[in-house]
């Protein structure tokens, strides 16, 4: 399966056809399943001739690699923003805020990131999609690193890195969620806690809660 495009776009009317057809593939799974993706209906959503999308593209595979690595890298830059956005938050709201980022990010409708990972498991195996798994562990690291100070972490290395693997599992389950905003929110502020309770070894104090509210009552 060729997973790289044919050629890359050097000047402003390439790299604009090349983001046309990247955006059309996302457009088309937003109402379609990946069995229905066809490069036909790509370049017909895009306004672009198949020989067109064929320059650029070998597959319609291909352009889902494609559309993966730039979802990739918005997940990443929307990442490292929330974390310099949590750093002046009382700690628990940041820890949520942090969660929300990530949480909305995975779910945007134009990353695709639902139907892709459920109907095309090659998806997962992708460089640009691991990659941004172990960038997303190594600020999970860092933020370890940087409130050392604060956490209640016996291996902190490791715990972290379990901590980081379980929250990204979380989180893609939240953001795919068939259910109401509402329930999205309450799950989200649940996992808030127990992230807070792992890394902390207790629960949140009420100048650390911020604007998000009381803590649940325990057990």
């Amino acid at each position: 399966m060729e997973l790289e495009p044919r050629k890359l776009p050097r000047q402003a009317r390439s790299r604009a056809t090349f983001n046309a057809i990247v955006d059309a593939c996302s457009q088309v799974l937003a109402s379609r399943s990946y069995e229905e993706l066809t490069t036909n209906g790509i370049s017909e959503r895009a306004g672009v001739s198949i020989g067109t999308l064929y320059e650029y593209f070998p597959n319609r595979e291909a352009i889902v690699a494609a559309l993966v690595a730039e979802a990739c890298d918005r997940i990443v830059m929307r990442m490292e923003r929330a974390i310099d956005e949590a750093a002046d938050m009382p700690a628990f709201q940041g820890v949520e805020h942090l969660l929300a980022a990530g949480i909305d990010s995975l779910g945007a409708p134009e990353n695709a990131l639902e139907v892709l990972l459920r109907d095309a498991p090659f998806v997962m195996q992708l460089p640009a999609f691991r990659g941004t798994r172990e960038t997303l562990t190594g600020l999970c690291q860092d933020i370890s690193i940087r409130a050392a100070d604060r956490l209640s972490l016996p291996e902190p290395a490791i715990d972290a890195w379990l901590i980081s693997q379980m929250l990204f599992s979380a989180m893609l389950e939240i953001a795919f969620l068939k259910g109401t905003d509402a329930e999205r929110l309450a799950l989200r502020r649940q996992l808030a806690f127990l992230t807070f309770r792992m890394a902390m070894g207790r629960d949140p104090l009420p100048q650390e809660m911020g604007a998000t509210g009381a803590a649940p009552a325990a057990g």
